[in-house]
């Protein structure tokens, strides 16, 4: 049997609105990407699990690099909301970078920040508010799965 189906099935319980998983080829991709249905479903706000599948041999340095181009995204938001704490912007906007960067490190303080954040950035409609908003997706802190079973962890035999 594949025993990462219950791990999983927690997992996406705990962390599936924010969650991307790089999933190993094996049991896993199985039973999360066998056409044309899947175990991950989106909740009420459309938010849910990401998966991708790589193969196994190199599933860990696949989720890495996944986790390392959220970790350079992030940091490209951070300094631009640093931009306008520092910069000519109006009070409401400097309000909104200082609560996200406040809050950015936790998932549910980044979610509150931003539902907040992204109506003023739509309504400041500076040139910096559209960057940000271009990356909207990220302003809220991500769990990223690295997933596989034991032919990938290379426990077998």
């Amino acid at each position: 049997g594949c025993g990462e189906t219950p791990y999983i099935k927690l997992v996406t319980q705990l962390y599936g609105d924010h969650m991307t998983i790089a999933n190993a080829t094996g049991c896993s991709s199985i039973y999360g990407g066998s056409a044309p249905s899947t175990p991950y479903r989106a909740n009420e706000y459309g938010r849910g699990p990401a998966w991708a599948n790589s193969l196994f041999e190199d599933n860990a340095e696949f989720g890495f690099g996944i986790a390392l181009g959220y970790e350079r995204i992030r940091y490209r938001l951070r300094d631009r909301f640093e931009r306008i704490l520092n910069g000519d912007y109006s009070d409401q906007l400097k309000e909104a970078a200082k609560l996200w960067l406040e809050s950015q490190e936790t998932y549910e303080a980044s979610r509150e920040a931003a539902d907040m954040i992204i109506p003023i950035l739509e309504k400041d409609g500076s040139d910096i508010a559209k960057e940000i908003l271009s990356y909207k997706d990220f302003l809220v802190k991500k769990s990223v799965w690295i997933i596989g079973g034991d032919g990938w962890a290379n426990d077998i035999g």
